[in-house]
């Protein structure tokens, strides 16, 4: 039955690509004619698989031309986003093709903030763990730009607010913990510089929000304010 269903999105989308062929074979021409068609659920099936394909080809470098560079994982992106907007059922695999082409950190630091923003987006969608699984990874790599790690938590905490549920409380502060993201925002950004003040301030709110209305994360939060050299004012 899943099988029959895949080669079902892949006739929608098959049809839709033929279409598009008439206009040139471009992403963003095909993503034009693909993002209507996400309305009906076999379509926006396969429009989320060729968003897939292609943002994974983009990964691996495999493009046929380097034009296409900045523009076809724009396009995918969108659709994947269309797909979240018109197909509830089909959140989670949102996230996980998003997800999937974030955590390999390739192309430009445009793209890798504007994948973070739409993995964040789907949170207020109700997809919360394997959102803040994907955030997690991106914000302990290694390889992830410091800029990139302070947007993955400045974004976030723009769109969330206490109270927070237990779980998503420890999630919250253990992904803030990372040590990749403590030094985006510590040593790295100048500790005693006035701007590196002001953007740990949303930071360092939360963690003491945390530590107060969360006892048993208390101690990791008190721990977090000390290694970042801020007073814990809980007591």
């Amino acid at each position: 039955a899943a099988g029959g269903g895949w080669a079902a999105a892949r006739r929608a989308v098959g049809a839709a690509s033929g279409v598009c062929r008439e206009e040139g074979s471009e992403p963003l021409s095909q993503a034009r004619r693909l993002v209507p068609l996400c309305s009906d659920a076999a379509a926006a099936g396969g429009a989320l698989l060729w968003a897939h394909e292609g943002l994974q080809r983009g990964a691996l470098g495999r493009r046929s031309d380097a034009s296409e560079d900045e523009e076809a994982p724009e396009a995918q992106v969108g659709v994947v986003m269309a797909v979240a907007a018109a197909q509830p059922a089909l959140l989670r695999q949102c996230c996980a093709v998003l997800s999937a082409r974030l955590r390999q950190l390739q192309g430009g630091l445009a793209l890798q903030k504007r994948l973070v923003d739409c993995v964040i987006s789907l949170l207020a969608r109700g997809v919360v763990a394997p959102v803040m699984e994907a955030l997690g990874e991106v914000a302990s790599s290694s390889a992830a730009d410091f800029s990139l790690a302070r947007h993955v938590a400045l974004r976030l905490l723009a769109v969330v607010a206490p109270p927070y549920a237990p779980p998503f409380a420890a999630s919250l502060l253990a992904l803030l913990r990372q040590p990749r993201l403590k030094e985006a925002f510590g040593a790295s950004f100048g500790e005693a510089s006035q701007a590196a003040a002001r953007q740990r301030q949303p930071l360092v709110e939360t963690v003491r929000h945390i530590g107060a209305e969360h006892p048993p994360l208390k101690e990791g939060a008190a721990a977090w304010l000390f290694e970042m050299g801020v007073a814990d004012t809980s007591e």
